[in-house]
């Protein structure tokens, strides 16, 4: 998500990028061409959705040839022994058909992100982080606060785990009292749960692939936040 957020403010450029817990295995080293850029690293679904950020996958090639590599290369070290040899002599001018074959753009691995259900009183998406501030960054979107018509200052409902909470919507972190929760659009443009001056995760106990249920109402009892400065 940080790489997909960020290709965009660059120049066009090689981007080198290394999230790879299948190192040594089948998974495949590729090269990525996307909006003039090139990407390279493992073919686990790191790269594609910073490809689409910067108009789609333009073409591919897989990363095979052992001489544009380090001369050893460990199983458990192709950061540094595949990776960034490969973006060096992307950066230095080498074609990127010359460093394996072309794939077929259908065949990369895409990451498998739940959609936003549209279940009538209420929508049902998803915790996809939790920032260094607790803050929980959800796959819905400003059309999905639209969809329930809530705008800044109104109260919905929020389940996260076993709780239902009165969650605010804000337009930023600070218009609301300390210890609120809130819904505010961050930087990437999706909808975050927070507290302000406090940790959304500490106080709901949600991370990564919690489900987030949003509504109205019609979701149970909902408790006010309070000072929830956890």
């Amino acid at each position: 998500m940080v790489l997909k957020e960020s290709v965009p403010y660059f120049p066009q450029s090689v981007h080198l990028a290394v999230v790879d817990p299948g190192v040594g295995s089948a998974r495949r080293a590729v090269i990525i061409s996307a909006g003039g850029s090139l990407l390279v690293g493992p073919d686990n679904g790191l790269l594609v959705p910073s490809a689409a950020r910067l108009g789609g996958v333009e073409g591919a090639w897989e990363i095979t040839k052992p001489e544009l590599g380090l001369p050893a290369r460990l199983s458990t070290f192709h950061g540094r022994d595949v990776f960034a040899p490969a973006a060096a002599h992307l950066f230095a001018g080498v074609a990127p058909d010359s460093f394996g074959l072309e794939l077929e753009p259908g065949s990369l691995v895409r990451l498998r992100v739940a959609p936003v259900r549209d279940l009538g009183t209420h929508l049902s998406g998803e915790v996809l982080q939790v920032d260094r501030f607790g803050n929980l960054q959800t796959n819905l979107g400003s059309a999905h606060l639209d969809r329930l018509n809530a705008a800044p200052g109104d109260r919905l409902q929020a389940r996260i785990g076993e709780q239902v909470l009165h969650v605010i919507v804000r337009r930023s972190y600070s218009y609301g009292e300390v210890g609120e929760l809130q819904l505010v659009m961050d930087s990437h443009g999706s909808v975050a749960i927070c507290v302000n001056e406090g940790s959304a995760a500490l106080v709901t106990g949600a991370g990564p692939g919690a489900t987030v249920l949003l509504g109205a109402k019609g979701l149970g009892t909902a408790k006010r936040s309070g000072d929830l400065r956890a």
